[in-house]
């Protein structure tokens, strides 16, 4: 194995100079043949820690201890080693595993009572992302981050681990009994019965300020647990609960929560019909003219031709909490109900969440191990009690939420439930409208569930979730709404503050005045973390439209086949990202960035995606979602904190087609003639003329840079296709034919400047000629070089898309008579 170098590696630091990210996917670090991912990842480990100065922080024991421990599924916790080794994730799809996310946890070893104890450090870890190459068998590591808490120590004053244990067992590193926590908690939250306490560690956390108990050093030591409670409505639900047994204190308590044929709502009533004639308030007469005739797959039976809302995917919760009268319906299909009736709600509970559950299918991906601990079929409640005030006894509240319930205390899966309340109050008693009935609410809370799965709660440590973004990403293809309402999230059941077109020039940014995180928890200006839900939706679906979600028609019309091609590939990207995160004890996603380098991975390690009967080959958007988290101010390294877009990538060469290397979507692509140019004669004119069919003529190309660095030694291909085989990027069809090639050279930052040329060329008469530059320099590729292992790199992909969405490409196209 190989480690990439600057500027193909990319190195990004926080405020105090720390390395937190290593990333280069266009040059991944490719390990030996026959060697598991794990092994791949212990290798890189070793190179990043040799490197001078050292890219990442290991000392020769701790990869000692790792590379002993490496086949070993066992914690594997060492005295003589600040880290261990914690279970990888699997990323499997069609049947194969295409990607493996590696942990490697940091701990803290100490003495306690002369026995060595080694907890792990609360989120602290390494986290490396190994894509399996199809064509070489190899292991292709892409990224590595870094949460690692810095020159961190854990000193406990004397006297305080005899106070607080009556005896310590350095097994409570990796399970702690319930009894003991129990024991603690119970004068700070009131009685807490150890059947409704799992999951019990002992581990270093993050700390600050003086205390009675700590020496300085950063560190404190706490029970982290999931501890099951009761809420207003009788039920208990899953908290997260850190507690310092030293200094008797609660660190953190939060509610692992977020805020056949039938009849349903495809499409909200507001986006179906382009108007706001209807609302929620809307008599059931009107509203039923919107129903679309649904398929609801795969349902039980119950008897005598009768079904259930239930299926192997999703349940609808039988009995319902609120009672009989709110039970859904078990009969014979079809399940045709007016729309402000509960029965309506119900139906549309599983036609919704049954629907998102076979998109995941669709996407490849197994469901049981997708979901992991979630037991299937997810359970819904379609009238549920909420979580506070008067609904949480009556159901009448409009709101939705999604936790975890614990059947019972040696279940090893999570009962997780989406819990749906009312979407108006117009009528709650003899005619109410379910917010289920919203689609758009649904993907907001199934989103939730995706985050559960995979990290342990239902929500990001940087923003609430991706939900909204779903929403208004699936929703928008085929709505009818105004282009003044596109950016309006939920526009039937109104919530106008809730928009995913935000501004960042008026705070709405990564690094803006608007934007914050939780720390625990949000502040009283955004309490429920909404403000950064709608950066993050703003961002997603600035990502969307780049990618085809502004495709529009000859006509000028929404191309809602490109545009829904276009949803279905940006949710795949979403979903799979979100499976790769780590849990919120080993990695929590604390920053955006973290979630843009998923995203990136996501497709960068996709083979390719099946939508209807096409197939889309991964690695050409990474560029592009890179490019969406820029320009919603992430990536600022002048002026860090301001409401401006973020920085360009440090080298970032361009072909200039009129969107000055940026990656907004438009329909005319080709590059300008001014910097992509043609000559009768090797003059090094700069006006664009004629080809001449049949003669030598002479191509130049100039040059742009976005970035802030000298691109050093670039250079420039031109390749040559006739007919419609210049449609299609196919580099092992011989159809595109390369131009002779000229030297390198530097290409400054700014506006196009450094020109290459001539490149001689013999057009066709009578024939459509196209050319396709291909700009490359250490630091930015394209994603058609020569030795790319992106799966994009030799096709077969259309040339628009290619070009569209990598600013190292121009093409253009002449006719000749």
């Amino acid at each position: 194995m190989n480690l990439p170098r600057e500027p193909d590696l990319l190195i990004e630091k926080d405020a105090d100079g720390v390395i937190r990210e290593l990333r280069h996917l266009q040059t991944p670090a490719v390990a030996d043949p026959d060697v598991s991912a794990k092994r791949a990842a212990f290798e890189y480990l070793r190179l990043a820690s040799h490197t001078d100065p050292p890219l990442l922080p290991l000392s020769d024991d701790d990869l000692d201890h790792l590379d002993h421990t490496t086949d070993s599924n066992e914690p594997g916790r060492s005295s003589k080693s600040r880290f261990r080794w914690s279970q990888p994730r699997e990323l499997k799809r069609n049947g194969g595993i295409e990607t493996t996310v590696v942990w490697c946890q940091q701990t803290i070893p100490i003495k306690v009572g002369g026995t060595d104890f080694i907890p792990d450090v609360r989120g602290g870890s390494i986290r490396l992302v190994a894509h399996y190459g199809r064509q070489t068998g190899r292991w292709q590591i892409t990224s590595a981050r870094s949460t690692l808490l810095m020159h961190a120590n854990l000193s406990i004053k004397p006297g305080f681990v005899e106070r607080a244990f009556r005896r310590f067992d350095p097994e409570w590193a990796d399970s702690l009994p319930a009894e003991l926590i129990s024991d603690w908690l119970g004068p700070v939250l009131g009685f807490v019965s150890p059947d409704a306490i799992a999951d019990g560690q002992l581990v270093a956390y993050h700390r600050s300020g003086p205390s009675i108990a700590y020496e300085d050093g950063g560190l404190g030591l706490a029970a982290a647990a999931t501890v099951f409670m009761p809420m207003a409505s009788g039920d208990s639900i899953a908290h997260q609960v850190l507690f310092d047994p030293l200094e008797a204190r609660l660190i953190r308590k939060a509610p692992i929560a977020s805020a056949c044929a039938g009849y349903a709502f495809l499409s909200d009533p507001a986006s179906k019909t382009g108007g706001f004639k209807l609302r929620p308030d809307s008599v059931a007469d009107l509203l039923d003219h919107e129903r679309d005739p649904v398929g609801l797959l795969d349902l039980d039976h119950a008897g005598g031709g009768r079904r259930k809302l239930s299926g192997p995917r999703v349940r609808v919760l039988t009995p319902a909490a609120l009672g009989a009268d709110y039970d859904p319906p078990v009969q014979r299909p079809p399940f045709a109900f007016t729309a402000r009736t509960n029965e309506f709600a119900a139906v549309s509970a599983y036609c919704h969440c049954d629907s998102m559950m076979q998109l995941v299918q669709g996407f490849g991906f197994v469901l049981k191990d997708y979901f992991g601990k979630v037991a299937l079929p997810l359970t819904v409640e379609h009238r549920a009690k909420m979580l506070t005030g008067p609904g949480a006894h009556d159901g009448r509240g409009i709101n939705a939420y999604v936790t975890p319930f614990r059947p019972d205390q040696t279940a090893t899966e999570w009962d997780v439930r989406m819990l749906f309340g009312l979407a108006d109050f117009a009528d709650t008693w003899k005619h109410p409208l379910g917010l289920v009935a919203d689609v758009r609410f649904v993907w907001h809370e199934f989103c939730h569930v995706l985050i559960l799965a995979a990290t342990g709660s239902t929500e990001f440590d940087f923003a609430h979730s991706a939900g909204d973004a779903l929403g208004a990403i699936m929703c928008d293809p085929a709505s009818k709404l105004p282009k003044t309402w596109r950016g309006v999230t939920f526009p039937f059941i109104q919530l106008p503050l809730r928009r995913h077109d935000r501004d960042v020039k008026k705070g709405w940014g990564w690094n803006g005045t608007l934007y914050e995180k939780p720390n625990p928890t949000y502040g009283p200006r955004d309490p429920a973390g909404y403000n950064s839900e709608q950066i993050l939706s703003t961002t997603l679906f600035q990502l969307y439209l780049a990618a085809g979600g502004d495709a529009v028609r000859a006509d000028e019309a929404p191309d809602v086949d490109a545009r829904s091609a276009t949803a279905y590939y940006i949710a795949y990207l979403i979903v799979r990202a979100i499976a790769s995160l780590g849990s919120v004890a080993t990695q929590p996603t604390r920053a955006a960035s973290q979630f843009a380098t998923a995203l990136m991975d996501a497709d960068v390690g996709t083979p390719y995606l099946d939508y209807d009967g096409s197939r889309r080959l991964g690695g050409m958007l990474h560029k592009v979602v890179r490019w969406a988290f820029e320009q919603q101010g992430l990536y600022q390294t002048s002026s860090p904190g301001q409401n401006t877009p973020g920085s360009a990538p440090p080298i970032d060469i361009y072909v200039d087609d009129g969107r000055g290397g940026q990656y907004k979507y438009c329909n005319h692509w080709h590059a300008l003639p001014a910097v992509f140019w043609v000559r009768n004669a090797a003059d090094g004119q700069s006006d664009d003329q004629t080809p001449r069919p049949g003669y030598v003529n002479y191509v130049y190309v100039k040059l742009g840079n976005r970035g802030a660095q000298i691109a050093t030694a670039a250079s420039v291909d031109v390749f040559t296709a006739v007919g419609n085989y210049a449609d299609t990027w196919d580099a092992q069809s011989g159809q595109w034919s390369p131009v002779n090639r000229t030297n390198t050279m530097d290409v400054s930052p700014g506006e196009p400047s450094a020109i290459f040329g001539p490149f001689e060329w013999t057009p066709q008469a009578g024939k459509r000629n196209a050319l396709l530059v291909r700009a490359m320099v250490e630091g930015d590729r394209s994603n058609i070089d020569a030795g790319s292992t992106l799966p994009c790199a030799t096709g077969p992909v259309v040339v628009a898309d290619l070009v569209r969405a990598d600013n190292n490409l121009g093409y253009r196209e002449w006719t000749l008579s």
